[in-house]
Formats: C-alpha cells, structure tokens, sequence
C-alpha cells in the first residue's frame, strides 16, 4: 500500500503540488474577501488608496484580484506545458507580456462598445475599478493576437490554443467570484438559497429578495470543464487544437441560459445590441448571440480539422515527442 501511495506520488508530484496550491490560494483569497468584511453587500474594494484622477480611482478591487491570480494560474499551467513540451519558455513570457494587456484591452473596449450610454469622458473608457470587462472581447483579441505571435516565433498556432484554454476557463472561474463580490451576475428572485453557505447567501439577497447564483452555476461550470479538458488532453483523444474549439463549445453553452437568467434577476446587467440603449428582451442581448457564436464557432473549428487538418497528430502524442 505505502509503496503504490509513493509510486502515485513520484508519478504525480507536480500536478498534486500544482493544483493543491492552486486550490489553496483560491480558497484563502475568497476567506480574506468575506470574512474580513462587517457585514452584506460586501465592499467590493480590497484596497482603498483614496487616490483619484479624474474619474479614474488607485484602487484595488476585489474582481481584479480574482483576474489577476486566474491569469496566474492560467500561466503556470502554461508554463508546466511549454517545460513538458521542451519548448522555450520564454516564448510563453514574450506572449503574456502582450496578451495580458491586449485582453484587458479587449474585454473593457467589448464593454465600452456595447455600453456607450455609460461612457461621459475619455476617462471613463479605462475606469474599470468597478467591473466593465467583457470575456468576449478578450476571447476574440487573442484569438487573433497569437496568429501573429505564433508566426514570429515559428511555433504551432494550434498547440498555443490548445495552452489558452484552461487559461481562459480558470480565468473565468475565478473571475466569476470577483463579479460575487461586486454584487452582480445574478438571476431571478427566488424564495430562498438554503443549500449554499451564508456568505453567499446573504450577498445574493439583493433588492429585498434572494436571488439565484448565476456567478456561481457558471464558475462551477467552467471548473468542471477545466477539469474535464486537462484529463482528456492527456488521452488519446484531443488533436491538436480541438481544446480550443471544445472550449468555445463549452463556455457559450453556459452562458447561453445564464444571460436568460441575468435579464430575468436584472435587466440592465446583460451587454444591449450596439444599437440599442438597454436590453426590454431577451433577443436583445449582444451577450447572448455573441454565445451562440462561439458554439457554432467552436464547432466550426472541429469540423474544419477534421476536413482540412487531417495529418495534425493527437496533443498527447505530441507531448511524447511524436512531432
């Protein structure tokens, strides 16, 4: 028994220590978030510079610490990936240095383009203190960043996909919480939520009324798909940039009914039509078709491999060498 335990451990040791510290700093960044706090809502700020220009504020909110550590994560995935794969890795360094930047870019110019009523000031179009980041908009600035990037460093456009989406799905499943603590990314009023713990609860009770989770339903879902995705990689299962397009697949499949659901807990919070003012129904919501987009994408990309990609070999026969 102890000696198949150490074997396990030999065999494994990286991912266990990985993933456990991965799971531990989440969890000790959502206890420092709530616990410290006096009382519902929570103070979405975890640091608070009273420095202001313009309407641009110095603090640290509590969403971009839940961004800024799933990159993080997302990167050490990365970085374990390029090391097994025996590619440089300073390639990796070279393409976050310019893919973080240009994905916030992304995600607030998506917001801004489809929020143009709450834009006053120029100012106003990088005050993202507050929230007012759309994953799309970093989705698709990536998406076609890295066909540049992959062709300057003379590396497989396919493969770099492959490493970009557990990065976006643990993105967004912390990404998630920081929406939790801003009070938002909720569903219809319900009559209670006594399955879950009280610090959730109590910070879903908004407007004199419960509300469903809708946070909470998509971060679970893009953990279990997280999940899913680094053990099949693994397989032989997975050609080479099929977890991008299963990705696209899995993501707009939750967000497809969870913009249902926020219309129905708050009717202002979905992305509006570039065209209209605010969402009165839900075929009016950009978020919700931009979802179906991505699912009827992602499957455009298996099947477009599948036809004209053919020789592309198995990810896990890569990883063996198999080139």
């Amino acid at each position: 028994m102890m000696k198949t335990m150490n074997e396990f451990w030999q065999k494994h040791k990286q991912g266990i220590i990985l993933y456990g510290t991965m799971a531990f700093v989440f969890i000790l960044i959502v206890i420092l978030a709530t616990a410290t706090q006096d009382g519902y809502p929570y103070n979405n700020l975890a640091i608070d510079t009273d420095i202001k220009v313009g309407n641009f504020e110095f603090d640290v909110a509590w969403y971009a610490v839940f961004i800024l550590t799933g990159i993080m994560f997302g990167a050490a995935l990365a970085y374990f990936e390029f090391k097994r794969f025996k590619i440089d890795t300073d390639i990796l360094f070279d393409g976050l240095l310019y893919t973080v930047p240009l994905a916030i870019i992304g995600a607030r110019l998506w917001w801004v383009l489809f929020n143009l009523g709450s834009i006053h000031s120029f100012g106003d179009i990088f005050a993202i203190q507050d929230g007012g980041l759309a994953i799309h908009g970093a989705i698709i600035v990536v998406f076609l960043f890295l066909i540049v990037f992959t062709k300057w460093k003379k590396i497989s456009y396919w493969w770099m996909l492959d490493l970009v989406a557990p990065g976006f799905l643990i993105g967004q499943t912390l990404g998630r919480w920081g929406n939790f603590m801003n009070g938002e990314l909720y569903g219809p009023a319900v009559d209670h939520l006594n399955f879950l713990p009280d610090f959730i609860s109590e910070q879903m009770y908004i407007g004199g009324s419960y509300h469903a989770p809708t946070f909470l339903y998509e971060s679970l879902w893009n953990f279990t798909g997280l999940i899913v995705l680094l053990i099949i990689r693994r397989k032989k299962i997975l050609k080479v940039g099929d977890a991008i397009g299963l990705y696209f697949m899995w993501y707009g499949l939750i967000r497809i009914p969870m913009e249902l659901l926020r219309f129905q807990g708050d009717p202002s919070d979905p992305l509006p039509l570039p065209w209209l003012d605010q969402v009165t129904a839900w075929y009016e919501m950009a978020s919700l078709w931009t979802s179906v987009l991505l699912v009827l994408g992602g499957l455009s990309i298996l099947v477009f491999k599948r036809i004209f990609k053919k020789d592309l070999p198995y990810y896990n026969e890569l990883a063996l060498g198999n080139k």
